[in-house]
């Protein structure tokens, strides 16, 4: 086996630290559903609505979430830039260019749902909370359609274009490659509009974070 020269050695103990971005990504992802689903529910009637507009610690907590989903994009972006890193030149162009493009739309829509989620709390700080929850239903209803039919169906072409790259160029285990071509299959034909359904892409990256931060001994032996 050739020892590994300095160079390839500091390359692949940057793969390792940028590992942690997918992490970040991962946690900061199931902290903003979390705050998400303690908003009241679609069902939730005009008043109910109105009175939690009202309250100034519901509106920052939306604030709040629109602040952690921009780190966390932000974060998703340098994954992405990781994990082509880490499959090295080997990859080939189409599923490359499948994952990069469905990568930066996934993106496009988690701003734009958290966005959604969060608009009635600025109407409600600008006019007044009865106008919020006039908006309530539009907007909330368009934060999930995004949140839970979109974005699923987005991270399973995600998914599975990076599943099939980590196969042609063996840059994960088999176990990872089978982990994300199920977790892809299973975003890609789940019919809900539960919320739940958002955890099931943090939950991806941070196993996929953990194995590149835990793994620097075997990407430098490579």
């Amino acid at each position: 086996m050739t020892a590994p020269t300095p160079q390839r050695t500091s390359r692949m103990a940057s793969i390792e630290a940028m590992g942690f971005t997918g992490i970040i990504f991962a946690v900061l992802t199931l902290i903003g559903v979390e705050m998400v689903r303690a908003m009241p529910d679609w069902s939730a009637d005009h008043a109910t609505v109105e009175q939690w507009f009202s309250q100034s610690g519901n509106r920052t907590r939306l604030t709040a979430v629109v602040l952690i989903m921009v780190v966390a994009s932000i974060a998703l972006l340098w994954f992405i830039g990781t994990l082509r890193r880490r499959l090295g030149t080997g990859e080939d162009q189409l599923f490359a260019t499948v994952f990069l493009g469905s990568g930066l739309l996934l993106i496009g829509i988690l701003l734009t749902s958290v966005a959604a989620f969060a608009a009635p709390a600025t109407i409600a700080q600008r006019l007044s909370p009865a106008a919020a929850a006039d908006a309530y239903p539009a907007s909330h209803g368009l934060g999930m359609i995004l949140m839970t039919v979109i974005a699923p169906r987005i991270s399973a072409v995600f998914m599975l274009s990076l599943a099939n790259l980590a196969r042609i160029t063996r840059a994960f285990p088999r176990w990872l490659t089978l982990l994300s071509t199920a977790a892809a299959l299973f975003m890609l034909i789940a019919v809900t509009t539960s919320i739940h359904i958002a955890w099931v892409l943090p939950a991806w990256a941070l196993i996929i974070g953990i194995y590149i931060v835990t793994r620097r001994k075997h990407l430098v032996a490579e």
